[in-house]
């Protein structure tokens, strides 16, 4: 093995171990963002007693697995929305490792993170959402810029198309919680990654994927745990349409985006 070979290897190793914390840190974001707090708010405690947690408790599914899903301090059942943005995020980096090209899998894991984060903050805190979905916009952009996929000229419409769409829900909504207006944070950057042939596609799939996601959620809910809004559903869907796209949409469409 060279050393270029032993390096890749070695990261590839390592932004799969780190994945599953960056999981934990954004749906801690999310959850605390959901309460009126900020992510920065004194250490995690338990959502039951409220003691704080040791760093044992802390260990990305494996802590949840341990425990056997009870919190270790009081024995009260965990939610079990706690552990999927964990496990979520180790499937997208195991998932660009297996599909994407070596000098791409840094790129692949930062766009799956940034639609991660966009799609857990779009209903508890769409400003902070609405940042993330501008940085990833920006950077799907600068790919495009430097001819790592698809036509810039594309890929700009299809931002700008996103942003219209978005700026005309987030205006025209007299609701502030109205499911579009906050789902529509996640059009800019989807059509700054996907263009505008790869948005429409991307934008139906998540349709199918927020339905599912709904219907999940409502059925392992247990009682006194929040419900999961159709708006969040439709984040989640819109976001996994754009990674489906986005890892294959260049062979499914042939240069169409």
């Amino acid at each position: 093995m060279t050393l270029i070979e032993a390096l890749i290897l070695s990261t590839t190793i390592v932004l799969v171990l780190v994945s599953p914390m960056t999981g934990s840190f954004l749906k801690c974001w999310a959850d605390r963002a959901g309460v009126g707090q900020r992510v920065r708010d004194g250490r995690s405690y338990c959502d039951s007693c409220g003691k704080t947690l040791q760093a044992r408790d802390l260990i990305p599914i494996l802590s949840w697995a341990m425990n056997g899903g009870k919190s270790r301090c009081c024995g009260e059942p965990l939610r079990w929305t706690l552990m999927t943005a964990e496990i979520t995020s180790l499937l997208l980096a195991i998932w660009a490792v297996l599909v994407v090209s070596p000098p791409l899998l840094l790129p692949a894991l930062l766009i799956a993170w940034m639609l991660q984060a966009t799609a857990l903050l779009a209903v508890p805190a769409p400003r902070q959402a609405t940042i993330i979905g501008m940085i990833l916009s920006v950077f799907a952009l600068c790919l495009a810029w430097f001819d790592l996929f698809g036509d810039v000229q594309t890929h700009l419409l299809g931002f700008a198309l996103g942003l219209l769409v978005a700026l005309v829900a987030w205006t025209g909504a007299t609701d502030p919680g109205a499911r579009f207006l906050q789902a529509a944070t996640l059009l800019p950057p989807l059509g700054a990654l996907l263009g505008v042939s790869g948005m429409g596609v991307a934008l139906a799939i998540g349709l199918l994927f927020a339905a599912l996601h709904n219907a999940v959620a409502r059925a392992l809910r247990r009682d006194g745990e929040p419900v999961v809004t159709a708006a969040a559903s439709l984040a989640f869907g819109w976001a996994g349409g754009a990674w489906i796209i986005w890892i294959y949409g260049p062979s499914l469409f042939s240069g169409a985006f």
